[in-house]
Order: C-alpha cells, then structure tokens, then sequence
C-alpha cells in the first residue's frame, strides 16, 4: 500500500482530536470525517477500509487521551501501556463503524451512517468494564451553547447531526449536487434556532429559591496530599479553605474528591473536628471509605455529606475507572496500578443517591461518574435538583481537567439542572441548566468561590 494512502484517514484523526477539549476546535468535527469517507470510498477492500478506521481512531485517540500517559498516581511505564492499550482497543469500535457503511446503500446514507456510528461507536463502546462514554462526539461541541441544546432531546443527538453534515458536504464536495448543501443549511439552521429558544427558555425559568454554594478548590497535589510529613499542612490549607466559606455565610460547601484523606465516615473523632464547625451548613467532600462486608473489607471512593445536625451519609462512586481504580481482568495476577496502596483497589458503589439539603434534593456524582449519562439521568430521575461533582484531576496533567468541565456541561444540558464542580486542582465551576457557564476556575489555583445557586421549579 502506497503511504499516501494512509494521509487521508491520518488528517481525519488529526482534526477529530484537535476537536475535543482543551483545543475546543469544535468547527473541525464538522469536517473531520470528510478525508476518512473519501479514503473508504476509493477503496473496495473491506480489511484496507477497517486499516483507514484504525489509522485514523488511533491518531485521534493518542490526542484525546494523552492525559493517560501522564499519569502520576501510577509508574510511567504503566501509563503508557494504558495508554497506548486502551488506544488500540478504542480503535475496534471504528472499525466496526466503517466496516458497517460498505453495506449501507447509498440512498440511505445521511440516516443509517450516523445511526451505524452511534451504535457501534458511542452505544457497543460504553458497555462493558470497559466503557468509554468520555469520548463521545458531542464533546467537541460543549463550547457551542445553542448546538448542545440537541442532548436534551437525546444524548446522542449531537454526534448524528455531526455525522450526518459530514456526509452532506462531503457529498456535494463529490458530486456538486446543490441539494446536500441545501440540507446542510436547512438543518444547521433548524439546529441554531432550537438552540437559541432553548437558551433563553432555559434562562427565563421560574427560580423557586436559591442557595449560597461556596466551592473550594485546594489544590493539593497526590504526592502532597498522602505525604505524612505533610498532613498538618495540609489540615491548616483545608481549615483555611473552611473558614472563607464559613465567612462567606455558604449554606453547602463543595470540597473535591479524596479532599479529605481521612475514613471520616468510620472515623468520628475526624469528623467531628469538621462538623462542630458547621452551625448551619451542609459540607459534601471526598474521603477514602473502608467497610466490613461479606467478610471482606471493601474500600470504597466516596463522598461525605456533613449536616449541621451532626448526621452524615455516604455516597461510594458507580462508575470506576478501569486499570486505575480496579483491574477488570485477571485481578488476582496484576499488581495494583496506583501507587498509594491503601486506596488502590476499590469497589464500585450500587446506590444512585439523593441526599436532603435543606428544602430541595441533590446528588453527587464522583470524577468518571459524570462522564456517563446514564448515571446522571437516573439521579435526576431520583429526585435530584442539582448535581455535585466532586473530582481530583491532578493526576493527569492538563488536557483532562477541560475535558472533564466541558462534560458535566453536557449533563448540565441534558438533564436541565444546575451543576456545580469543585477539583482538587481545576477546573471547578458552576453551569446552569442552559449551559451557561457562572463561573469556571483557573488551574492549579487555590481558591474559594461562593455565590448564590437558583433552584428551578
């Protein structure tokens, strides 16, 4: 095979990862695929058609998940194994896609080629131990407001329109029929103007209350963080950060995952340290959570939620990060990955919680857990009225945390409630039900934010 064979799908690989965040060159997705389909079209063999699938899944993901080779709560050589494998594996699911579209007739493309992506791109992809619903294609549009108002409709809304314009204009690209360039405007314009009555509708919502959320973002780094001859230090950062919020008269306080090392909830001379501080103030934060069960000691990632009565209750995260948080495959013979022992291997959490925070309902979600849909939807489905997501996203350098933010955008928007994010070094934020960013942190500083949250009816 001639190299100049493999340029095509390369480029397309190229500006699919440019599109995603923290780049954010949305406008490319919309063109993205364009190379790919005309490398496929030029070819009759299925097995090169799946090779141009793969060169170009493969190029995009080396962008998108660079964060993974950078990994600091594991040793390098296993961040780039992570890395480069879960590459590799991601590549399986476009090449079914593309393999898929040598059956589709030609008539039926806008409409079957976009389904054939979602469904074995975005649906087979985040099944299983495996699940990547992170990489879903609506994520190069989080910082166009009026396009994301589609995941309310649906989640995979955005990656059909995507898909399908990709095909509009490639086919007038080829066959200079006015008609596809035709459809591009029409539907691109249907999509703004939905998305431009979404934004204000949303925005002219009845506000039945509001709350004074104060965010903290401490930003102690991992090795800080579990560094005995650091945990004074580190007390006096959290109490500092306590004290602002208190200050600021906060009615909940939102600390990030693992911002307090402690097993607070087994742990009551820990907590109450905390909670004699909190008159009348809700404190959610992230903690390590041991418990005895089955006979086996489990170790959870959770979140605390401290009451100003002096109760508390627990939320242990669903949705586990794979080779990181637990090892789905051949656990016994694998050593565990992180490299703080006492928290390394965990167990996934089963209860999908709202918790009581003065008059209205919310939920807290923890790091990966916002990247999937499913979980978000069935809290919100549950009762919840905003949504907490605490995260550390310090490990990973700096691609992930913008990644990560623009996210619980989308969750924001498909679910139509407020979401506050607090991380442990960035990016934390508050997003309304519109999309509409309130406020959004810089990286690795430490700050505390406070302002009054609306509560829709």
């Amino acid at each position: 095979m001639k190299i100049n064979k493999l340029i095509l799908p390369l480029l397309s690989g190229l500006l699919v990862g440019l599109a995603y965040p923290p780049f954010s060159f949305g406008f490319l997705a919309w063109v993205a695929f364009i190379p790919l389909f005309h490398s496929i079209s030029k070819e009759e063999k299925i097995s090169q058609k799946a090779l141009f699938a793969f060169i170009a899944c493969f190029s995009s993901n080396l962008i998108i998940l660079n964060w993974m080779g950078l990994n600091s709560g594991t040793s390098a050589v296993t961040a780039i194994i992570s890395y480069l494998a879960l590459s590799l594996y991601l590549t399986l699911f476009w090449m079914a896609f593309i393999v898929s579209t040598h059956f589709i007739p030609k008539k039926m493309e806008l409409f079957l080629i976009p389904l054939s992506w979602i469904f074995f791109v975005e649906f087979l992809r985040n099944i299983g131990p495996l699940a990547g619903p992170w990489m879903n294609l609506s994520l190069t549009q989080s910082e166009y407001i009026r396009i994301i108002q589609l995941a309310s409709i649906e989640t995979h809304a955005i990656s059909f329109i995507v898909i399908s314009f990709n095909i509009m204009l490639y086919r007038y690209f080829i066959e200079k029929q006015i008609i596809f360039l035709k459809y591009f405007i029409f539907i691109l314009g249907s999509v703004l103007f939905f998305g431009n009555y979404h934004v204000n509708h949303q925005s002219n919502r009845l506000v039945e209350s509001s709350i004074n959320v104060s965010i903290g973002q401490p930003s102690i780094f991992p090795d800080e963080k579990w560094n005995p001859n650091l945990r004074l230090r580190n007390l006096t950062v959290m109490d500092s950060l306590l004290e602002k919020s208190l200050e600021d008269k906060a009615d909940i306080i939102v600390w990030p995952e693992v911002a307090v090392t402690s097993f607070l909830a087994n742990n009551p001379y820990d907590r109450i340290r905390y909670q004699d501080k909190l008159s009348d103030t809700y404190l959610i934060t992230g903690i390590p959570e041991r418990k005895y069960i089955d006979g086996i000691n489990q170790n959870f990632n959770s979140s605390i939620i401290l009451n100003p009565d002096g109760s508390f209750d627990t939320y242990q995260k669903i949705f586990l990060v794979p080779f990181a948080e637990y090892v789905p495959f051949f656990k016994n013979s694998i050593n565990k990955m992180n490299q703080f022992d006492d928290i390394g291997s965990f167990y996934p959490g089963s209860e999908y919680k709202t918790f009581d925070i003065k008059d209205f309902k919310a939920s807290i979600l923890i790091c990966y857990d916002s990247s999937s849909p499913q979980i978000v939807r069935t809290m919100v489905d549950n009762g919840a009225e905003m949504i907490f997501i605490i995260t550390n996203d310090s490990y990973v350098g700096e691609f992930m945390p913008y990644q990560h933010f623009q996210l619980a955008r989308l969750r924001a928007v498909e679910q139509r409630v407020p979401i506050i994010q607090s991380a442990n070094t960035g990016i934390s934020g508050i997003i309304l039900p519109s999309g509409k960013i309130v406020y959004q942190s810089k990286l690795n500083e430490r700050i505390v934010f406070t302002t009054e949250v609306p509560i829709y009816e």
